[in-house]
C-alpha cells in the first residue's frame, strides 16, 4: 500500500504544483495594478484584433510559400526526369 501512495502522492504533487504556479501567476497578475481608462483598453484590444489579422495573413502566406515551394520541387523533378529520358 504505500507504495501506491507514494507514487499516487508523486503524481499528485506534481499537479498541486503545478496548480499552485498557476495560482502564483494569478496572483501575480491580480495583485498589478494598472488602471487603464476604457480608451487605454479599447485601443489594447484594437492592437490585438490588429496584430492577430497580420498572424493570420502570416500563416497564409507560409502556406502559400510551402505550397510553391512543392510545386516548384515537384516541376524541378519532372524536368530533371525528361532531360534523362532524353
Amino acid at each position: 500500500m504505500s507504495k501506491n501512495k507514494g507514487k499516487g502522492a508523486g503524481k499528485g504533487g506534481g499537479a498541486n504544483k503545478k496548480l499552485s504556479n498557476e495560482q502564483e501567476a494569478m496572483a501575480r497578475a491580480n495583485a498589478i495594478d494598472d488602471n487603464y481608462d476604457e480608451e487605454n483598453k479599447k485601443t489594447m484590444r484594437y492592437e490585438c484584433r490588429t496584430l492577430k489579422r497580420l498572424i493570420e495573413k502570416e500563416e497564409v502566406a507560409t502556406g502559400q510559400y510551402n505550397d510553391e515551394r512543392l510545386r516548384i520541387n515537384y516541376f524541378w523533378l519532372v524536368a530533371k526526369k525528361e532531360l534523362e529520358d532524353k
